[in-house]
């Protein structure tokens, strides 16, 4: 039984403990420019995408660790900054940002925290996670 245990044991250790397959916006290569493409409505599922956005919207991602965040209304632009770092849960990673301050640029359902979560659905495919709290279904493109 002991024989057969060790192997066991070291089998359980060696999958444990290989290496998961990163996503892109974790592989070194910045800064990294992410635009919205597509708005879809929490409450009506309309999808608004190019043109018929109500704004338009990037995260910049540094090889420091930081970000910035520009939004453009109109002839208005407004930005915001912060740190992120790439996490993985469960079967998806995630990219955590943390705001250096409060923002009306922050779409998030932590009323109480200065961060938001953005998930990857594809390597060049980011979309937000505040549609778990009503508000809109926000992707991301990878444009540089």
């Amino acid at each position: 039984m002991r024989n057969l245990l060790v192997p066991f044991l070291s089998l359980v250790t060696l999958v444990s403990c290989q290496k998961e397959d990163s996503p892109e916006v974790n592989s070194g290569s910045y800064p990294q420019t992410w635009q919205l493409v597509k708005s879809t409505s929490s409450s009506t599922n309309k999808v608004k995408t190019g043109a018929e956005l109500p704004y338009q919207e990037t995260y910049v991602f540094q090889a420091d660790s930081t970000f910035t965040k520009t939004r453009q209304t109109g002839g208005q632009t407004t930005q915001a900054s912060g740190t992120f770092s790439v996490r993985p849960y469960g079967s998806r990673h995630y990219t955590i940002l943390t705001y250096n301050g409060t923002t009306d640029l922050l779409g998030t359902c932590y009323s109480r925290l200065l961060r938001e979560d953005l998930a990857f659905i594809a390597a060049d495919t980011l979309r937000n996670t505040w549609e778990a709290c009503d508000g809109p279904r926000l992707e991301y493109k990878r444009v540089e």
